[in-house]
C-alpha cells in the first residue's frame, strides 16, 4: 500500500495533496503545472517535502518523527522524463548502476534478464547515444526494474515516443504490471494513456487533487466542472431542474428538456452542470426517424465537422437554437457514411439518461 500526504511549498505555488495506492497501476493526471512530477520526486526522495507523510509498507518519509530515507533505500523504481540515462556508461553498466550488494555473478545474471525481458538483447555493449529513443526508454524501465522495487515511478513514459512505439511500451507495461505485484504510479497528461493505463486516476490541477477514483468514475462521472473540462467531457450544458418522473432527473436546457438517471435527485430550480461525452450521443439513422420517440430526442443541423485519422467530431445546433453550436459528436470514420452524414446534415440525436451526468451548481 502506497500512502501519500505531503504538503510542499514554493513560491506561487503549493502542493497539497493525499492519495493511496495498493499494487495498482496510478495515473496522475493533469494539465502541465499541476504538481504531477514533483509529487513522483517526493515519492522516489529526490526533493523533500515540507511536512507530512509517505509510506509504501515500511515509511519513507514522516516529517512529524524526522523520517527521511534516501533514494537507494526507498525500493523504488524511477524513470524520469528525459530517462537520465548516464552517456558514459554503456547498456549493460546502466542497467547495473543500481544493483548493490550483489556480486559480479549475480548482477550479470540480473542484467541478462532485463535485457532479455525488455528486448534488449545484444544492446549491452551500446551508449545512450548510440540508442534510438524507445531504446532509450526501455533501458531507463530495465534499470528502474533491475533492482526490484516495490514502487514504480513512471513520468511521462510515452511523451517523446511516436504512435507506433507509444502503443508497444503501453503493451509491455500492461503485460509487465500483469506479471508483477508493483504499485506502478504514471504521470501523464494524455487521456488516451491515463484511460488505457489508469486502474485507478487522480485528477490533479493547481498542487491539489481534484478527484479520484476509477477511470470509469473520472470519465464518465466528474466531480466538478473542472474535472469535466479537464478529462475533455466537451458537452458541459448549464440546465436548471425542472419537476420530473421518478427514477429520473429532468433539466431544462436551451428550450429542451433532458432526463438524467440519477441516484441524488435534486430539488426543482437548482441549476447544474449537465456532463455528456461526444462518443455518448446517437445520431439515428434515416430508418429509425419513424419509430417511437425515447428520451432525449433531439434535432439539429451539422453545422461543422472536424476530420480525425479514424473519426468524426461533429458540431451540432439545435433546430430551436440561435448559438453557433449546441453540443459535439464525436463517432467512428464508417458510422458517418453509414449513417449518410456525408449527404445530409439535418439529424436527430438521442441520449441514454445513464449517461447524462449531473454536477451540482455550488452558489
Amino acid at each position: 500500500m502506497l500512502e501519500v500526504d505531503i504538503v510542499r511549498e514554493l513560491p506561487g505555488f503549493t502542493l497539497n495533496l493525499s492519495f493511496e495506492a495498493a499494487n495498482e497501476r496510478v495515473v496522475l493526471f493533469g494539465p502541465s503545472g499541476a504538481g504531477k512530477s514533483m509529487t513522483l520526486q517526493a515519492i522516489a526522495g529526490v526533493i523533500r517535502p515540507d511536512s507530512g507523510r509517505i509510506a509504501a509498507g515500511h515509511v519513507l518519509f514522516d516529517s512529524a518523527n524526522g523520517i527521511n530515507l534516501p533514494p537507494q533505500q526507498r525500493r523504488a523504481g524511477y524513470v524520469p522524463q528525459q530517462y537520465a540515462l548516464f552517456p558514459h556508461l554503456t547498456v549493460g553498466e546502466n542497467i547495473a548502476f543500481g544493483l548493490k550488494g550483489l556480486s559480479h555473478t549475480a548482477r550479470q545474471a540480473r542484467v541478462q534478464e532485463m535485457l532479455s525481458s525488455m528486448a534488449l538483447s545484444g544492446l549491452e555493449d551500446r551508449r545512450p547515444l548510440e540508442l534510438s529513443g524507445g531504446q532509450k526508454q526501455r533501458v531507463a524501465l530495465a534499470r528502474a526494474l533491475a533492482v526490484r522495487p516495490e514502487i514504480l515511478l513512471l513520468d511521462e513514459p510515452f511523451g517523446a515516443l511516436d504512435p507506433l512505439l507509444r502503443a508497444d511500451l503501453r503493451d509491455a507495461l500492461l503485460a509487465l504490471d500483469e506479471a508483477s505485484n508493483l504499485t506502478c504510479v504514471i504521470v501523464t497528461h494524455d487521456l488516451a494513456d491515463a484511460f488505457l493505463l489508469g486502474e485507478k486516476v487522480v485528477v490533479l490541477d493547481e498542487g491539489r487533487v481534484l478527484q479520484a477514483g476509477s477511470r470509469e468514475d473520472i470519465f464518465y462521472r466528474p466531480a466538478t466542472r473542472r474535472v469535466a473540462e479537464l478529462v475533455a467531457t466537451r458537452n458541459i450544458l448549464a440546465g436548471t431542474v425542472v419537476p420530473g418522473s421518478d427514477g429520473f432527473t429532468c433539466l431544462r436546457w436551451n428550450g429542451a428538456v433532458l432526463m438524467a438517471a440519477t441516484h441524488a435527485p435534486l430539488p426543482p430550480g437548482s441549476r447544474a452542470h449537465i456532463c455528456i461525452r461526444p462518443t455518448q450521443i446517437m445520431i439515428r439513422s434515416r430508418e429509425s426517424a419513424e419509430v417511437e420517440e425515447r428520451p432525449n430526442l433531439l434535432s439539429g443541423v451539422i453545422v461543422d465537422e472536424i476530420i480525425g485519422a479514424e473519426t468524426y467530431r461533429l458540431f451540432v445546433r439545435l433546430r430551436q437554437s440561435q448559438e453557433d453550436y449546441d453540443l459535439q459528436v464525436e463517432l467512428p470514420g464508417y458510422v458517418y457514411f453509414r449513417l449518410e452524414l456525408d449527404q445530409r446534415k439535418e439529424i436527430q440525436l438521442s441520449v441514454r439518461p445513464e449517461v447524462v451526468h449531473i454536477i451540482p451548481v455550488q452558489d
